[in-house]
């Protein structure tokens, strides 16, 4: 067979066989408790197997090419689909995103201290596509400690919440206005950037562009739209006086998202309305279930 050829230390793919045997058992992942984290451990260590291969194996330009290709073949044919060539890169790539320093063949006992067991592949795969180690780290330790889904971590990518936590988005504040010229419009600006930081600054909360959102905007718009990852829902606010016509137009206009709303977002959208005297006042739809109090605790009475 062409694969054992581009090996030049045949135990590579002897242990890399050992490794995938672990995942066909289902009763082995499910005694060691963590079926999901077995699946990731085995793609790092092909991941590893490839890097230790190639930096072994031949003196040519294309040899990581043809290594992957015929590992391709050759897991393919004994476990089936799930290992063409375009995830083996991927598994390269993950074993070169989350090296473990100083490890020797055989001594991989500590990979579980090193990898968050509690998130599964497709977490670990939308983090590869992140180049800074820092922000990468923050995404892979918050997802795992708050139990983010997939669709979550995905979202709050896409929202950059990183930067909002961790670098703040003060620079969107207008600070041009001198006080003589403020105007009921600038006014209104500085309101709801400053309810929006507010906001930024507590956990749970993470900017969502309007537009990325795809939410239709048909009835109301916002003057800010947060998604909040622990109520897993979207939180429109409005910087208004209440009334009873302006109350109604932000009804409707949450009923426009719970149906337009991404399916994987099964919890109704709520909408704040942030008064003149700083009070929060809390639209919901008729729709929508009563807050538990642990829910109704993570929004603001005031700002």
């Amino acid at each position: 067979m062409e694969t054992p050829q581009l090996f030049p230390n045949p135990d590579s793919l002897l242990e890399l066989h050992q490794f995938l045997r672990q995942l066909v058992s289902v009763d082995e992942a499910a005694i060691r408790g963590e079926p999901d984290f077995a699946r990731v451990e085995a793609y790092w260590h092909i991941g590893r197997i490839i890097v230790e291969t190639e930096q072994q194996g031949q003196d040519r330009a294309d040899y990581g090419v043809q290594l992957i290709e015929g590992l391709s073949r050759e897991l393919t044919h004994h476990y089936g689909k799930g290992y063409k060539t375009s995830n083996l890169w991927w598994f390269r790539q993950f074993y070169m995103a989350f090296p473990i320093l100083h490890a020797v063949r055989g001594e991989f006992s500590n990979l579980r201290q090193h990898l968050r067991t509690e998130l599964t592949w497709t977490h670990y795969r939308l983090l590869l596509a992140i180049d800074n180690q820092q922000e990468r780290h923050f995404y892979l330790h918050n997802a795992a400690d708050e139990g983010w889904s997939y669709r979550t971590l995905n979202r709050l990518i896409k929202s950059r919440y990183y930067y909002q936590v961790a670098l703040g988005e003060d620079q969107l504040l207008t600070t041009t206005l001198a006080p003589k010229k403020v105007t009921k419009t600038g006014t209104q600006r500085s309101r709801v950037a400053q309810a929006r930081q507010t906001l930024l600054n507590q956990l749970g909360w993470a900017l969502v562009s309007r537009v990325a959102s795809e939410l239709p905007m048909s009835v109301l718009k916002p003057d800010v739209l947060f998604f909040h990852y622990r109520l897993h829902r979207f939180v429109g606010l409005w910087v208004s006086e209440a009334t009873p016509a302006l109350s109604e137009q932000i009804r409707y206009q949450l009923t426009e998202w719970e149906q337009h709303q991404p399916a994987e977002t099964s919890s109704f959208p709520l909408a704040l309305l942030l008064r003149g005297n700083n009070e929060i006042h809390l639209i919901m739809t008729s729709a929508t279930p009563p807050l538990s109090d642990f829910e109704t605790s993570l929004l603001p009475k005031s700002l």
